[in-house]
């Protein structure tokens, strides 16, 4: 029996790997490969335009340090998180709001609030989709990928363990995750308590008949569902 978490190791809190690994089994795999994309002359000179730009993502403010912070040093820059602000902060000279709450909703009401005009959306592939009705250029930074190689790593964790919860973090995180457990036992994937970070992954779950536990905080969201799994795993 083990509880699998969708999301990199390292980007969990030590204190919740501890409660829940001092209770069962913990394995830690995103289901995914994020690639930095090599931006065309006419996305540069967006993101060097921009007044605002708004990063959504760590991986997205992780790239945007690496990559393209010298295309604009003025601009202010909105987050979706505390997160993302602080990995921001003290790597780059913009200045940097926060949304209140953790949903790109509330950002984009942040940036109407503030009547910011000229907005640039630093995003990923898999989230483009999500963004038409977003004021503002989108310009897509990195890339959500996914391989042979990893596709066979996943396919040992459902060969050697039995998954009674997991973390799931996203639905294109969910679709890879069920193409591989599904070569095990085609059954299997209906059978574990899922908990997501949000409400649009909720939905998508539920849609497909699934046992979803979603955040009821705002803010917060991985640690809170961090905890709703340590009290199903402490319920059990």
């Amino acid at each position: 029996m083990a509880i699998l978490i969708t999301y990199p190791k390292r980007k969990i809190p030590v204190y919740w790997r501890m409660r829940l690994e001092q209770m069962t089994d913990v394995i830690y795999f995103p289901f995914r490969v994020l690639e930095p994309v090599k931006l065309r002359k006419e996305d540069q000179n967006r993101v060097r335009t921009s007044k605002a730009l708004v990063i959504t993502s760590l991986f997205g403010a992780k790239t945007f340090i690496n990559e393209l912070k010298s295309l604009n040093t003025s601009a202010p820059i909105y987050v979706l998180s505390e997160k993302i602000a602080k990995l921001l902060e003290n790597k780059v000279a913009n200045p940097i709001t926060i949304s209140p709450v953790e949903n790109r909703a509330s950002l984009a009401t942040v940036l109407k609030a503030d009547a910011v005009k000229d907005t640039c959306w630093l995003i990923g592939d898999k989230a483009l989709k999500y963004y038409g009705d977003f004021a503002g250029e989108k310009v897509v930074i990195y890339r959500n990928t996914w391989d042979k190689l990893h596709e066979s790593k996943g396919l040992k964790i459902f060969l050697k363990q039995k998954i009674t919860m997991a973390l799931v973090t996203s639905a294109s995180n969910f679709d890879r995750m069920y193409e591989v457990m599904t070569k095990v036992d085609s059954n299997e994937y209906k059978r574990i308590s899922y908990f997501t970070l949000g409400r649009s992954t909720g939905e998508y779950l539920r849609r497909k008949g699934l046992d979803v536990t979603v955040p009821e905080t705002k803010t917060g969201v991985l640690e809170q569902a961090l905890s709703d799994i340590y009290k199903a795993e402490k319920d059990k």
